[in-house]
């Protein structure tokens, strides 16, 4: 349940860091784009929480559930071309979030962190550039992630504290002293601003007057030398003018913001993407002229005795591997827990059967086996390696001795 929680939750965070885009994107719908990409991001994650709650997570029912919650969208009022780029970041994120279960909780201060970056990037662009709704609507979706970050970390300390004894008002008169104290802090500020600025300045304008005291003599010598080089009456003309300037108020020309078509961002950001996918795969790429021959093996007869004598075969390294290859492995290893009367469940997923089977696998072994299941292609050696000595690891104390 903690873990399921988690990744709706962490879901909705992402749905927050890009919500700050949609700010400056005017869609011409019926209402902000930035509400309506929150408002159908906390429904898609609801209904996939729904889909896949207390069982493992199966990524066709909650991708198609999720598709068409977001065709909603339509019905406010967005064109064809916003709504499959809302649904193609709404699928992405939920993939990326459901298929990991994140117990740990590691992408708590991740998200302050990009939080604080977005945020900050955005109150910029909304002085120089009012685009959107981003002048109306920016701290209002500030301060609902600040508030939907805080319960949601609350909300998921009581899930890990009830299972040792905590009681749920407990947790309401926590979170409830947490947020008093929070917003009595801000009310203050908010009512002693004025008077605290004021103080600030004060207190800022008697250190320079101890700090220049000592140049006094200085300045009024230069303030006379520089009144000593005009004459009366340009002294008399200049005060004439300035008199003059001050009655006539002078009107400020207004700078608006700049207009942007939102489509030409839609398009930067999608070249920018496919920019950055070719790198990352050229990355793992290997060079078609240094493809290294693959090794030819060779099958030789020994006697029992000889056999006895041999040396220890050397643990097996990899350079650049087919994640076939990988695949071909944890499936003799599966084959192998089934002989052993410990195979994986139907339905069950490797992290939930490693929990029932007490099976000791790092967390650096799940996130090679999510990429071994959801890619295709090469995997570097020092994540190839570790995860088949893992499982050799694994088969050699849990499994062989039981064959």
């Amino acid at each position: 349940m903690t873990a399921r929680f988690s990744s709706v939750t962490a879901y909705i965070q992402d749905a927050f860091l890009i919500s700050f885009v949609f700010l400056f994107i005017d869609a011409g719908a019926r209402f902000p784009l930035v509400l309506i990409w929150l408002g159908l991001a906390m429904a898609t994650a609801l209904t996939a929480a729904a889909v896949s709650w207390r069982k493992p997570y199966n990524p066709t029912p909650v991708l198609i559930a999720a598709s068409l919650v977001m065709a909603l969208a339509l019905l406010a009022g967005v064109t064809a071309g916003t709504f499959i780029v809302l649904t193609i970041i709404s699928l992405y994120r939920l993939h990326a979030r459901f298929s990991e279960l994140e117990d740990k909780n590691s992408g708590e201060s991740f998200f302050l962190i990009m939080f604080l970056v977005i945020f900050t990037i955005s109150l910029v662009l909304s002085i120089f550039n009012p685009l959107g709704s981003s002048q109306l609507l920016l701290f209002p979706t500030a301060a609902a992630a600040i508030i939907f970050y805080t319960v949601s970390r609350l909300f998921y300390r009581y899930l890990n504290a009830r299972k040792e004894g905590a009681k749920l008002w407990q947790a309401i008169a926590a979170s409830t002293g947490i947020i008093a104290i929070a917003s009595s802090a801000a009310f203050i500020f908010h009512i002693l601003a004025d008077e605290i600025r004021h103080l600030a300045g004060s207190v800022l304008g008697g250190i320079l007057t101890i700090v220049l005291w000592p140049f006094a003599g200085v300045l009024n010598w230069l303030v006379n030398f520089i009144n000593g080089l005009s004459t009366e009456e340009e002294k008399l003309d200049n005060l004439s003018n300035m008199e003059e300037q001050a009655e006539q108020p002078e009107d400020l020309p207004y700078s608006g913001g700049l207009e942007f078509d939102y489509t030409i961002i839609a398009g930067v950001g999608i070249v920018l993407a496919v920019i950055i996918g070719i790198l990352l795969i050229r990355k793992i790429k290997p060079d078609v002229a240094n493809q290294k021959e693959e090794s030819v093996a060779e099958i030789s007869r020994f006697s029992e005795i000889a056999e006895k004598l041999e040396e220890p075969e050397p643990a097996r390294g990899y350079n650049l591997v087919n994640i076939h290859e990988i695949r071909k492995a944890f499936r003799e290893f599966e084959q192998k827990a089934l002989i052993a009367e410990k195979g994986r469940l139907e339905h069950e997923t490797v992290r939930e059967w490693a929990n029932r089977e007490a099976l000791p696998f790092t967390e650096s072994f799940f996130k090679t086996y999510d990429k071994v299941r959801y890619s295709n292609g090469l995997i570097e050696n020092r994540e190839a390696s570790p995860f088949v000595e893992e499982l050799e690891k694994i088969n050699e104390n849990f499994f062989r001795e039981n064959v």
